[in-house]
């Protein structure tokens, strides 16, 4: 059953969205979870969406993100859509918060993040060719 109608958001292939954009989820989010979830799912969709403009495009790129926001009764589903280069967040191993420390590693805190407060699943999109990764909080 559906709680809300979806929202659908576009932004620019650009690093200077991201404050809009945790803007839109935490406005979105409203009074219907405390601070820290807010927090949290906040986070998720910043460090994913830093994700899809830092990794899914070797240039500047005049397509948008979409981001879809629909709040269930038992969850709230975000999904980000792209033209970006194809990402299966799914499939890549999550070390440990230790073994990427421990390792020096530039990056891979953010998804592994990620994967711990949300659910995480990923499609490859035909027509239009897109990604879609679908991201999942429960209320």
């Amino acid at each position: 059953m559906d709680f809300s109608p979806e929202k659908i958001l576009y932004y620019s292939v650009d690093l200077d969205e991201l404050s809009k954009i945790r803007g839109e989820v935490r406005e979105f989010l409203g009074e219907d979870c405390s601070d820290i979830v807010k927090g949290r799912i906040v986070f998720c969709l910043d460090e994913a969406m830093t994700n899809v403009i830092e990794h899914g495009f070797t240039e500047p790129d005049t397509s948008k993100i979409e981001l879809r926001m629909k709040k269930n009764k038992g969850s709230w589903k975000f999904s980000i859509l792209d033209q970006g280069i194809p990402f299966d967040p799914t499939k890549e191993k999550s070390e440990t918060w230790k073994e990427l420390y421990d390792s020096g590693a530039d990056g891979g805190f953010g998804l592994r993040s990620i994967k711990k407060i949300m659910v995480v699943r990923y499609q490859r999109l035909k027509n239009p060719p897109r990604n879609k990764l679908t991201l999942i909080h429960t209320r």
